[in-house]
């Protein structure tokens, strides 16, 4: 039911996904009640139509798919924001048995978003934020006196990958620079911080309360620039990493130089810093479903 419900809501401004009930709006009004009804952070409400009633052979078939994929993986099952990473896959391929391999394979590395126990986005959060008094302190200060330092209003964000902030055709694009791993496998989070960093001079400037940062954070909505984003993301990996190679020079000459002395001051890293400069994949698996728990 929770997949039904929540593929009906799923990008129904696209014209694959379209049905009569959503063709008498305009395409602005459909694409703004879509996104609005499709966050991953919506509360389940009745509906004013049958869920399982999906006429759309496109909508049936991501409900096939995500159905097999509740039994594939039976410790996860299904969890809400799902939809939001089949649905590029399959409007790229059309095809159910190629996009139940390819979305199988993404949720390897997207599994952790979804853990019962939010471990994993809690994780993320953690190191961006450690990620951004490391890089940007000033900005970090900031939000501390804003008391927004837990960053929450990234959370949708890392959850399913800038899909929900981004133009349609702009999600595919910023994916497959993420797949890369090129520089990271976390590479997210850079481009994540690149959105603070394009932010800095107006946060800092313009915005004194939390409810002000959240605000303005939540209308950049639709509003971003994935390849300029992709280029700062890219000039704060470097900077990050020769930063980071700075600190372990200093801390060698130190050590060399007080070679005697257990007292010496080191800069620390924390772990979760140095992580972000693995290529590595981070997989992190739901455990046991409890008995008679459903997914999510």
């Amino acid at each position: 039911h929770r997949i039904e419900k929540d593929i009906n809501r799923t990008d129904r401004q696209l014209p694959i996904f379209a049905s009569k009930k959503h063709s008498t709006t305009t395409n602005n009004e459909t694409e703004e009640t879509a996104r609005k009804e499709s966050s991953p952070e919506t509360p389940d409400e009745d509906d004013d139509f049958d869920v399982a009633n999906i006429r759309n052979p496109h909508l049936f078939k991501m409900r096939e798919i995500l159905l097999t994929y509740n039994e594939y993986n039976e410790n996860l099952g299904y969890v809400q924001g799902m939809t939001d990473l089949l649905s590029p896959l399959y409007v790229r391929y059309q095809d159910e048995s190629l996009t139940f391999a390819a979305f199988s394979k993404f949720m390897d590395r997207m599994e952790r978003n979804f853990v019962r126990d939010q471990s994993g986005m809690k994780t993320q959060m953690s190191t961006l934020n450690k990620l951004l008094q490391f890089m940007l302190p000033n900005l970090y200060k900031h939000l501390e006196k804003c008391e927004s330092i837990d960053l929450f209003f990234f959370f949708r964000m890392l959850l399913v990958w800038f899909k929900r902030e981004l133009e349609w055709n702009q999600v595919g694009n910023l994916w497959e620079v993420l797949w890369t791993d090129y520089y990271s496998s976390q590479f997210h989070l850079f481009f994540a911080l690149a959105i603070l960093s394009d932010n800095e001079r107006i946060i800092i400037q313009n915005l004194r309360r939390f409810d002000e940062v959240l605000k303005y954070m939540n209308d950049l909505l639709m509003r971003l620039h994935p390849n300029d984003l992709l280029v700062r993301s890219e000039l704060l990996f470097l900077k990050f990493r020769r930063m980071i190679d700075i600190i372990d020079r200093e801390n060698s000459l130190k050590k060399l130089n007080n070679v005697y002395d257990e007292n010496v001051d080191l800069i620390e890293v924390s772990s979760e810093l140095r992580l972000l400069l693995s290529k590595d994949i981070i997989i992190q698996k739901e455990v046991e479903r409890p008995e008679g728990a459903g997914g999510g």
